[in-house]
């Protein structure tokens, strides 16, 4: 059996980060796989789409990313997405 997503890229700014890709392609299967409340986990976050992708599907995301700039995208994104202001958790700062 073969499955084919039909994913719309309208609206998205897909040139901050090399590989980024389109919120939709991550929620569906975080959806068709975990509960609402589940942790997911992204070893290699890059510019946070799946960070996003769990918080519109109520799920806690876990990542990794090694590459600074990259780290700082995805902490943008996830806040202008989410309305907050993240938090360090070495030092609580904001």
């Amino acid at each position: 059996e073969r499955t084919v997503w039909d994913v719309d890229q309208q609206g998205e700014n897909l040139g901050v980060h090399p590989t980024q890709k389109p919120v939709e392609l991550f929620m569906r299967p975080i959806e068709f796989h975990t509960e609402v409340g589940d942790p997911v986990y992204e070893p290699f976050l890059g510019s946070g789409t799946q960070l996003i992708a769990a918080e519109r599907t109520g799920r806690v995301c876990y990542a990794i990313e090694q590459e600074p700039k990259y780290v700082d995208v995805a902490i943008s994104r996830w806040e202008a997405f989410a309305g907050e202001r993240a938090t360090k958790i070495e030092d609580g700062r904001r």
